[in-house]
């Protein structure tokens, strides 16, 4: 489990990466320029290292079922998904948007079980319990101070607290937990369908072809999306920062699906999953250096990294660690 565990990761290392360029990006730009450089450095990054590793004989070889389950994982994860975790990330920054995402792990696990057999432990159980929490301690740093129970701010706090919020970033926290939502849901079953499309003894050079053909048909779609709305020439013109923004997001998300695709190859969903999602605790401080101001850092906030990051890891383990079956 060495292997996996070191591309899982990475991908965590390069997807935290991504969510807070991506974040800086979209202070200037829009979402549909985000999505469609994205998705057109991705395509060309992932069919570069295909070829590199000389992986167009498993394209060839991929059984119809296989480009379909690929396809759709590509249009659900890279499509719908991403799309929604960037308006999220608009709307209320990436450190708030993480521990609802975090949920994905929980959605992966339920399908993994479901449709894969892959077995529940009562390790797994008390992860579950911890990435449920996450979302709602972060959820309740941001609460309107009438539902905050234990402590009632004075005065001058108050004053103090609006003067900030109104000088800073507001978060809108409806439409950032609505999409965030839509976000997870699709980041957690995307890697069922990864993992059905897999063949068996491609080993990660598959992996990688698996991947270009998933991102081949998110970016033909969100272009083609695109094209019918009017807006490619719009998407391709942008400041020369915010592409630059951009394009480090576009690299830095290929190089994480790349990771995460190899690691499915070779492991189960139910462990690749959890420690990729360690992104978590990651894009909290790639935020804090790259986005002190657009972000939240309230003390529930990491507190809530910190849960998930807990639940995340005890889903991963293996239960003898600890003599638990």
């Amino acid at each position: 489990m060495i292997l996996p565990t070191v591309l899982a990761l990475l991908a965590a290392f390069t997807f935290a990466a991504n969510n807070a360029t991506l974040r800086r990006g979209v202070v200037g730009g829009t979402l549909s320029q985000a999505m469609v450089v994205t998705l057109l450095l991705g395509t060309a990054m992932v069919w570069i290292a295909v070829l590199a590793v000389g992986g167009t004989g498993h394209l060839q070889a991929f059984p119809l079922r296989s480009t379909l389950l690929f396809s759709a994982a590509g249009l659900l994860h890279f499509g719908f998904g991403r799309y929604c975790n960037y308006r999220a990330t608009r709307a209320m920054g990436t450190v708030l948007v993480g521990p609802v995402q975090q949920t994905s792990v929980l959605i992966t696990l339920v399908l993994a079980i479901v449709l894969l057999g892959e077995r529940l432990t009562t390790l797994h159980i008390v992860g579950i319990a911890l990435i449920i929490a996450a979302p709602m301690l972060a959820a309740r740093a941001h609460a309107p101070a009438s539902f905050r129970p234990f402590r009632r701010a004075s005065e001058a706090e108050s004053t103090q607290v609006e003067a900030r919020s109104a000088a800073g970033f507001q978060p809108k926290l409806g439409e950032g937990y609505l999409f965030a939502t839509f976000s997870a849901l699709a980041y957690g079953s995307s890697p069922i369908l990864v993992r059905q499309a897999m063949v068996e003894g491609n080993g990660m050079a598959g992996g990688l072809a698996g991947a270009a053909v998933a991102y081949t048909a998110a970016t033909v779609g969100v272009v083609a999306i695109v094209i019918c709305q009017g807006g490619l020439g719009r998407s391709l013109t942008m400041s020369r920062p915010t592409l630059g923004w951009y394009s480090v997001a576009g690299v830095t998300a290929a190089a994480s699906q790349i990771f995460v695709y190899m690691a499915l190859a070779i492991a189960p969903a139910s462990v690749v999953i959890p420690i990729q999602r360690t992104s978590l605790v990651m894009r909290v401080w790639f935020a804090r250096v790259l986005n002190p101001e657009p972000e939240s850092f309230d003390g529930p906030v990491l507190l809530a990294t910190v849960v998930s990051l807990i639940g995340a890891v005890a889903l991963a383990a293996d239960p003898a660690w600890f003599g638990m079956k």
